[in-house]
């Protein structure tokens, strides 16, 4: 997605829609592209209607933060997850650079996953890309994540919240949201999903199995009303 500079540059300010951030990642021409306005305005223009002081925002594969720093520059309380060490450094000097808006934003590094226990997590091209997946494809790059399950995430945000979830995980989704229920069944939830077929298709070649897995994936919004907002990303809403 993005070109890499030294770590050592000094932060530079970029303007957010209606936030301005201070940015200190390896991402310099990620950021040309949303200071230009051509990174994802539809996420963003979703979640200045979506989010409010009150807001809990679920970041699920937050990678170097742009959604969960704006989230925080809108009054969210935000929870980040990031399961790529490389891509984790970046979003912590991202933190760093922003404090006020860290002193909201609590960071784990995990993988979202159906089940406790390690998983195989890769990189397609190179750690950092914003790619990593636990659809590892062959030849790509791996390493070991933890993980935290959706039971423990809905535990550790509490009963009260109105909760947003951004689901951005390069084709994990499909295993993830049949486990999502403790987080789902809450009312007033929103769900902002990133599919990936084309991944989906590196691991499995034979069309009617994806299929089975995207229908098995998707039932777990039955009580959700959906509407697509940009080609394979989907907003669901139960209130």
């Amino acid at each position: 997605m993005a070109e890499e500079h030294g770590p050592g540059a000094a932060p530079r300010e970029v303007r957010m829609r209606s936030a301005t951030l201070r940015v200190a990642d390896d991402q310099p021409t990620f950021w040309d592209k949303v200071a230009r306005g051509q990174w994802e305005p539809e996420t963003l223009a979703l979640l200045e209607h979506e989010i409010a002081p009150g807001t809990t925002f679920l970041d699920l594969g937050a990678w170097v933060g742009p959604t969960a720093l704006y989230a925080a520059a809108l009054g969210a309380r935000v929870i980040a997850l990031e399961a790529d060490p490389v891509a984790l450094h970046q979003l912590q000097r991202n933190l760093a650079a922003n404090p006020a808006l860290a002193a909201r934003i609590e960071v784990l590094a995990r993988a979202v996953h159906a089940s406790e226990g390690p998983v195989a997590f890769g990189a397609r091209r190179k750690p950092g890309d914003s790619m990593s997946s636990v659809l590892v494809a062959p030849g790509a790059v791996t390493w070991v994540a933890r993980t935290i399950t959706p039971a423990a995430l809905a535990a550790r945000i509490g009963a009260e919240a109105r909760l947003f979830i951004k689901i951005d995980i390069e084709g994990g989704e499909y295993e993830l949201l049949p486990a999502m229920g403790p987080l789902l069944a809450r009312p007033n939830c929103r769900v902002l999903l990133s599919l990936h077929p084309g991944i989906l298709a590196t691991v499995i070649a034979h069309a009617p199995q994806r299929e089975l897995a995207t229908r098995g994936a998707l039932a777990a919004f039955e009580d959700y009303a959906a509407r697509q907002l940009a080609p394979e990303q989907w907003l669901f809403a139960r209130d």
